[in-house]
């Protein structure tokens, strides 16, 4: 559980901050005093704890338990810091949580109006359903007067609505219930590939492996570390997850003597421009450099795809919206209509 007043975001900045003073030449007990003298007194207890970790002599990377990181960045952190990019890694993972949380923040914002619209509208129709509807049907029968067919057809769908609902409500409780016993018991990469079978999902998915693969993989490349020496160390640092078992395939294929670009391009986990980035850099001694370089622009892509889809959410949401009641108002003003004929 993170503390109080701990957001992404915080942890983010908290990250950015501890990085840079490192950039800059302090020592990591006087960074982390520096960015605790700048925090609220809140979350002063969490830089305190780092301190005392510190102290006691464990691996840097016990000093950022207390602050509940994301696995991913815990992972991230833990490679980088095995190969002596910690500074880099620290600034670059908390650029990039405070990117998750922007991304989040503007999800949230995209989709709370449209929600409250539709709440409004349910309610709106089922106004119309259980009291104007009704009303309408007794006066067309009490002077014989056939109800228009469009009303009837919404008059009908509005009656299976709440039958839509449930069932919407039990696949979604299904799913919940599939999805926490898969985490489970599946593997990584069977949880990877049911993912990727979800066209919305696969090119962001693709995009953020091959960000991750790129930038981490190429760090270690350009500190000095061989290709089978790096997925070592990206296989030991891991948490139990998909690019531990990824780095664990990559290095049985090469050691069957396999080539490392057939082997990315085996799987759909990552783009195909990943291979040809490895070639070109292993056939001119700049892999490393080649696939930070590559995960820098890939990042600059996803970022542009998540907003520009978030951009598209609201309208899509407005005007689905927009049409139902639409429909609603033109289905009880056609028996007006046809009243006012008969009359």
């Amino acid at each position: 559980m993170i503390r109080r007043g701990w957001n992404r975001t915080s942890q983010g900045t908290f990250l950015f901050k501890l990085g840079f003073l490192l950039d800059q030449g302090y020592s990591i007990n006087k960074s982390i005093e520096l960015v605790k003298s700048q925090l609220p007194q809140k979350r002063r207890e969490v830089a305190d704890d780092m301190l005392e970790i510190l102290v006691s002599g464990n691996p840097v990377i016990d000093i950022f338990s207390p602050l509940h990181l994301p696995k991913e960045i815990v992972s991230s952190i833990a490679i980088n810091s095995a190969n002596g990019n910690l500074t880099r890694s620290l600034m670059e993972n908390g650029t990039f949580m405070k990117k998750k949380a922007d991304w989040r923040a503007r999800l949230n914002k995209s989709i709370r109006y449209p929600l409250f619209l539709l709440f409004l509208t349910v309610w709106i129709a089922i106004v119309f359903y259980q009291f104007l509807f009704p009303q309408f049907s007794i006066l067309f029968s009490s002077l014989e007067v056939k109800t228009p067919l469009f009303t009837t057809w919404m008059l009908t769908f509005l009656g299976i609505m709440p039958v839509f609902g449930a069932c919407f409500l039990a696949l979604g409780i299904t799913l919940w219930i599939v999805i926490t016993v898969m985490r489970k018991r599946a593997k990584p990469s069977t949880q990877m590939d049911l993912l990727m079978r979800i066209p919305i999902l696969k090119k962001f998915l693709v995009l953020m492996n091959t960000h991750f693969f790129s930038v981490h993989f190429g760090s270690m490349l350009q500190s000095g570390l061989s290709v089978s020496d790096a997925l070592l160390v990206m296989e030991k640092h891991l948490d139990k997850g998909f690019y531990k078992e990824e780095s664990q395939r990559l290095q049985k294929g090469l050691l069957n003597g396999a080539e490392l670009t057939d082997l990315l391009l085996a799987k759909p986990y990552f783009t195909n421009e990943l291979a040809e980035i490895v070639r070109f850099g292993l056939a001119h001694g700049e892999l490393g450099r080649e696939l930070i370089s590559y995960g820098e622009w890939i990042f600059k892509e996803l970022e542009e795809k998540i907003y520009s889809s978030l951009q598209k959410i609201q309208p899509i949401l407005f005007a689905g919206i927009g049409v139902f009641v639409l429909l609603m108002f033109a289905s009880m003003l056609l028996p007006m209509f046809t009243l006012m004929e008969a009359l």
